[in-house]
């Protein structure tokens, strides 16, 4: 059984790492794939892929993503091959997505942020309108997930969607302690694993007081540095 931690962040989106360092915390975190999923933007994916190709030593593999920021919160395109840009509805953003051969998953759907417009429904809320693939069950994003990702399992099999796990790691520190298990190695059979739903999601571990600090340490500067770099665009 293979290792995917499928969302997580690089200094190209709000994250405190580079794509070189995030590959090179996954191998010592015993990862065999990732996916880069900065906000809005695709530039810390290619420069993850193009690193892990040149590092094949690292035995990770990096398949391209993006957070996307649609008016119905945040939807994760994975085995993506082009930019999806923000600001569209749920519905066609997974559209987009689709149409690029990519797989797409509903994130942190009941975590207190979503990301989405205040004019508009949550994505979870209208569901059954959206052709989603898999939804996180196991999103380690903060040390209360844990009612989050409760919520999320509850609506997985009545959707039939695939029970995806992951950090949503924004520091090294944190990459792995959630992730999707699969049977295989490749991002082909990561791939069949998810459309067929032979996945779990999983974590490695609860937070601890430790991780907390970090993470509040963490967050006010990155927030800030991230938010300066969109009022730029």
């Amino acid at each position: 059984m293979a290792k995917a931690d499928l969302h997580l962040h690089t200094d190209f989106s709000d994250g405190l790492n580079s794509p070189r360092q995030m590959v090179q915390a996954a191998s010592r975190a015993g990862l065999q794939i990732i996916a880069v999923t900065d906000h809005d933007t695709m530039e810390g994916a290619f420069r993850a892929k193009e690193y892990s190709l040149r590092r094949p030593d690292l035995g990770v593999q990096v398949v391209l993503g993006e957070e996307v920021s649609t008016m119905n919160g945040h939807v994760i395109g994975l085995f993506l091959q082009k930019f999806v840009p923000a600001r569209l509805s749920a519905k066609r953003t997974v559209q987009l997505i689709h149409q690029q051969g990519g797989i797409a998953i509903l994130a942190h759907p009941f975590h207190i942020y979503t990301g989405k417009d205040s004019k508009h429904p949550k994505a979870v809320d209208v569901i059954q309108e959206i052709p989603f693939d898999g939804i996180e069950t196991i999103n380690h994003g903060d040390a209360l997930s844990f009612w989050s990702n409760r919520k999320a399992k509850k609506i997985m099999d009545q959707h039939k969607l695939a029970a995806i796990g992951c950090s949503d790691a924004h520091n090294s520190r944190f990459l792995g302690m959630g992730y999707t298990e699969f049977d295989g190695n490749s991002p082909e059979e990561l791939r069949a694993a998810i459309l067929s739903r032979r996945c779990q999601a999983q974590y490695h571990r609860a937070w601890n007081m430790g991780d907390i600090l970090v993470h509040l340490k963490n967050s006010a500067p990155v927030l800030t540095r991230y938010s300066k770099k969109a009022a730029m665009v």
